[in-house]
């Protein structure tokens, strides 16, 4: 008895068996890159002594990091003090006391060694051995960045850094006071007209030093004024808003093409900044001037502001801060200019507020 079989069947079986290799081979690949992977990793560090929160399969322990994120945004800050590492860091803050200063922990599948030697800090930073580049960000941080500064490296961030000093070279920023000083008078006055008659008023000094530093960056940088500018900062503030969301989660693949809420109004915020800015015709100044507002205004405005209220914490500091302005600058606008190193005092001050509060918390750097 003989047994046959078709052409059509063992085209089929081919087939099936090819199927299955496949979905085999892809098993095996999560397999040993979601699980055996990460644990390897686990297992290497803890050698050295070094622990973290334990890895979470894919999701890693980025869900016990919003949940911290949010639990330390429903407290206030009260009394006022400088130990506000558990709400700009909280993650960092809670791992750290359990686990050392030195712990590493899970991005979803990626993990992070947190460090804060100063030596190793200078070592990863000075990359004298090009061990370490920049991280590349979540897709959806594109809206906001673009392919500005920020986000570039290598001969195309030599390239952009070459053309972006330009525009800061001493005699330039010299020309800029008579802007600036144009654009801070006109906020002082603001606030003494509302104060006027009253013995005392509120006002959100936070929001106007915003103003103030996008009014200063439309003037020197665009030609404009705040106002002029007012909508192009009004659609990067949503994009901020979107991104901070967007990079506290793990990215998946595809998923800023997805037609979801945000990316919705993602996609909506890009389009009406490329159609605001059209006069300037050039995609990567477009990318260059949102790196410029981002890393600018908010920056600026949020060191003028725990300066000020540090002054006004320690008064006996303020009035030797304005005492040297006067003697320095007086109120000639070209003095001003000239003057600017000789506050010795100021330079202190400023810099003892970006040791106490820096503008970014924490860097990322990737092991090449």
């Amino acid at each position: 008895m003989t047994a046959t079989c078709s052409p059509s069947s063992s085209i089929h079986f081919t087939m099936h068996l090819l199927l299955l290799i496949f979905v085999l081979l892809i098993l095996l690949k999560f397999v040993h890159s979601v699980i055996w992977v990460p644990y390897r990793i686990q297992n290497h560090f803890k050698k050295q002594g070094i622990t973290g929160p334990g890895y979470r399969l894919i999701v890693g322990n980025t869900a016990e990091m919003r949940r911290v994120f949010t639990e330390s945004r429903s407290k206030t800050i009260s009394p006022f003090n400088h130990d506000i590492l558990h709400r700009t860091a909280p993650f960092y803050h809670r791992w750290s006391r359990i686990y050392g200063k030195n712990f590493l922990y899970w991005f979803g599948t990626v993990p992070r060694l947190s460090i804060t030697n100063p030596d190793m800090i200078k070592e990863v930073l000075m990359n004298t051995g090009s061990s370490y580049e920049k991280f590349e960000f979540n897709p959806s941080s594109k809206q906001l960045f673009g392919q500005g500064l920020f986000g570039l490296t290598g001969d195309i961030w030599a390239f952009h850094r070459r053309i972006a000093n330009q525009a800061f070279k001493m005699d330039r920023i010299k020309a800029w006071m008579p802007e600036i000083v144009a654009s801070t008078l006109k906020m002082i006055e603001k606030w003494e007209e509302t104060g006027k008659g009253e013995d005392e008023f509120e006002i959100d000094v936070h929001k106007e030093l915003h103003d103030l530093s996008a009014d200063n960056i439309s003037r020197t940088a665009f030609g404009s004024s705040f106002e002029e500018g007012k909508r192009i900062f009004l659609l990067q503030e949503k994009q901020m808003y979107l991104f901070s969301h967007a990079v506290r989660g793990v990215y998946i693949p595809g998923f800023r093409f997805w037609p979801t809420k945000k990316n919705i109004e993602r996609w909506t915020l890009e389009t009406e900044v490329h159609g605001q800015e059209e006069r300037l015709g050039v995609e990567e100044i477009i990318d260059e001037c949102k790196t410029f507002y981002f890393a600018g205004k908010e920056t600026t405005a949020n060191l003028l502001t725990w300066t000020l209220l540090l002054l006004s914490l320690h008064q006996e500091w303020q009035i030797k801060a304005r005492e040297e302005v006067l003697r320095v600058c007086g109120e000639n606008e070209q003095q001003i200019a000239d003057s600017l190193s000789d506050l010795k005092l100021v330079h202190m001050i400023l810099n003892e507020t970006l040791r106490l509060y820096p503008p970014a918390v924490m860097l990322i750097r990737k092991a090449t």
